[in-house]
């Protein structure tokens, strides 16, 4: 059977860099950036947590609007979330992914994604970034109306694969998301970007790579 990896999108395969300078510049503080994806990962396990499904967009624009309450003192402008907006769904890959797919898709690796992301936003950044057709499926948490790390997400891409969770990789600059994924027995790698940490009040990743070239090497 061919070795299978699931790929976290944001962060891990895409970078936030472009939407951390729109969202810093338009609320005017260096640090905003850093407390929206903070908020925004609190409310998506929130709402999983109580059974209240909003999409990833809706909690994102959320979560904007609490801290320009917070850091700019006024309230969220639709010309501020459209700005914002429209970076998120022009994320770029990361320099490293295209090469770092290519070279595990030649080792006959099957690659999927899995994200927090509304499907329509994952497919328009993927498809600005080109990468697109290295992935067999690409699946948001929309299908099971309930956000990573929540076990459901691990266990839908599973079937998606047509494999069992314990045959799978999955890859992610996130600690919480890996610890979700090997809760339901999944194999992690942790791809440690610039600022990540992965801590240790959870399971040990079973791989730590620099990017996915790193990944690729050591997988083949």
């Amino acid at each position: 059977m061919a070795p299978i990896a699931v790929f976290d999108m944001n962060e891990t395969t895409l970078d936030l860099g472009p939407v951390r300078e729109v969202i810093d510049r338009r609320l005017g503080h260096p640090g905003a950036s850093g407390m929206w994806f903070g908020r925004l990962l609190q409310l998506s396990m929130a709402v999983s947590a109580t059974g209240a499904y909003r999409s990833f967009s809706e909690l994102a624009r959320a979560a904007l609007g609490t801290v320009a309450d917070s850091v700019a003192d006024r309230s969220l402008t639709d010309a501020d979330w459209a700005e914002v907006a429209a970076a998120i769904r022009t994320l770029p890959p990361h320099p490293d992914v295209a090469e770092g797919l290519d070279l595990m898709s030649r080792d006959g690796w099957r690659l999927f994604a899995l994200t927090n992301s509304a499907q329509d936003a994952v497919d328009a950044q993927l498809a600005n970034g080109a990468i697109a057709d290295r992935f067999e499926a690409v699946v948001s948490v929309d299908a099971v109306r309930t956000f990573k790390p929540a076990p459901a997400p691990y266990r839908h891409i599973a079937e998606v694969a047509g494999a069992e969770p314990q045959d799978m990789w999955m890859v992610a600059s996130h600690d919480w998301d890996l610890a979700g994924a090997k809760a339901v027995g999944m194999k992690t790698a942790f791809v440690a970007r610039p600022g990540a940490r992965f801590l240790d009040i959870f399971p040990p990743a079973d791989l730590v790579a620099t990017d996915f070239v790193d990944l690729a090497h050591q997988l083949s």
